[in-house]
């Protein structure tokens, strides 16, 4: 009998091993199906992230054909619905929401100083004036202080020398990579023009919440005139101490009925005086030679969407239009 109880518990061991090799095998297995899956999934996500890019380099290429194509002015509808945002596209499989912006309608923050390296004045205050009239506008937010200003001055000019605004009585101080290379991390001062708004996250003092305040009336384009065709209600009423609101909605509506097409229809509107038009002329245009645009195109596939964001510039000459300025996010 003991010849086949060993041979029954060989039998036995052989059962115990080749059940441990289908266990192995079976996670083995599920493993696979499951690392398949992922790649599967990934491979899908990818593929509806690039269709999505493709919709919103799509919306791009349109907004870039209505701006070549735009002769109309303001009045011009298929501008109207780009600079709305409300119109969605269909593009294959997927969609694109565009929006275009009028940069010339806002301040140049690039052009604080001069070629010849001397303060503008006027601009900057300008820019003060429009500090002035968003902290009134909303005083329960974060406070927009004054040392913005030659913070702007300093990180676009060529100089390591930190500005001091001799007009102006309070955070009126600037700062250079001294300053920068005191933080964590630590980089240093630009030294050059701002390429986008979204760089003066960069600069002494500037939050996330002040950007959202300050970043749809300024711009870092354009000849530094104020197409006054585009300029939103605190831009208007930055361009001069002498406008005040009643004046600024007086342009507003007048321009809401009509575009202004000669700087002389501004003489015509309510409350507008000699020394106010003077001040206007220096500041203002109704026909740049060259129109900024920031357009953002948003395409949206299978529930993912990826988004570009373009600086054009068309020159009303020619009427050439050129990408100044791209991003992918």
């Amino acid at each position: 009998m003991k010849p086949k109880v060993a041979k029954t518990r060989q039998h036995g061991f052989v059962i115990v091993v080749v059940l441990c090799m289908i266990i192995c095998l079976t996670a083995l297995l599920l493993a696979f199906n499951n690392r398949a899956r992922v790649n599967l999934h990934t491979v899908d996500t990818l593929r509806k992230s690039a269709q999505a890019l493709n919709c919103a380099r799509s919306g791009l290429n349109i907004a870039l054909a209505v701006i070549r194509d735009s002769d109309k002015g303001p009045a011009d509808e298929s501008m109207l619905r780009l600079r709305a945002g409300e119109e969605s596209i269909a593009v294959g499989d997927g969609e694109c929401r565009i929006t275009a912006t009028e940069e010339n309608g806002k301040l140049n923050i690039n052009l604080l100083k001069d070629e010849d390296g001397k303060l503008n004045r006027m601009r900057i205050e300008q820019l003060l004036r429009l500090i002035d009239l968003l902290n009134r506008q909303s005083p329960s937010n974060p406070h927009i202080g004054y040392g913005l200003v030659p913070a702007i001055v300093d990180w676009a000019d060529s100089d390591d020398q930190v500005t001091c605004l001799p007009f102006v009585k309070r955070e009126n101080m600037g700062a250079e990579s001294d300053y920068y290379r005191s933080l964590t991390p630590t980089y240093s001062c630009k030294n050059a023009p701002l390429e986008t708004v979204e760089e003066l996250l960069l600069l002494k003092g500037v939050t996330p919440e002040i950007l959202d305040r300050i970043g749809e009336y300024v711009t870092v384009s354009g000849d530094g005139k104020v197409n006054i065709n585009y300029a939103p209600k605190p831009v208007i009423e930055s361009l001069s101490d002498k406008i005040d609101p009643v004046l600024t909605q007086m342009i507003i509506d007048r321009r809401s009925i009509t575009p202004f097409e000669t700087m002389a229809e501004l003489r015509d509107v309510p409350g507008m005086t000699d020394n106010i038009y003077q001040v206007l002329t220096n500041t203002v245009t109704v026909e740049p030679s060259e129109r900024f645009y920031t357009v953002i195109s948003q395409g949206n596939t299978g529930g993912l969407s990826r988004t570009v964001v373009a600086t054009l510039k068309r020159n009303m000459t020619t009427k050439k239009v050129d990408i100044v300025l791209y991003r992918e996010l």
